[in-house]
């Protein structure tokens, strides 16, 4: 039997989570919260300047 297929990828975009500073563990407690944002789900990869070049020849 085969395995179950993976779940579709997200697609790329940019994400961001709310995190307490209470929960960083650095020590000490804060109502602050820090926003943290990031690039996610199914990104292509930027190019490099290798593949570039060898794409030049």
């Amino acid at each position: 039997r085969a395995p179950p297929a993976p779940p579709p990828a997200a697609p790329c975009g940019l994400r961001s989570v709310s995190v307490g500073v209470g929960a960083l563990g650095l020590g000490y407690p804060s109502p602050e919260t820090v926003v943290f944002r990031y690039c996610g789900g199914g990104c292509p990869a930027p190019p490099t300047l290798h593949g570039l070049a060898l794409g030049a020849v």
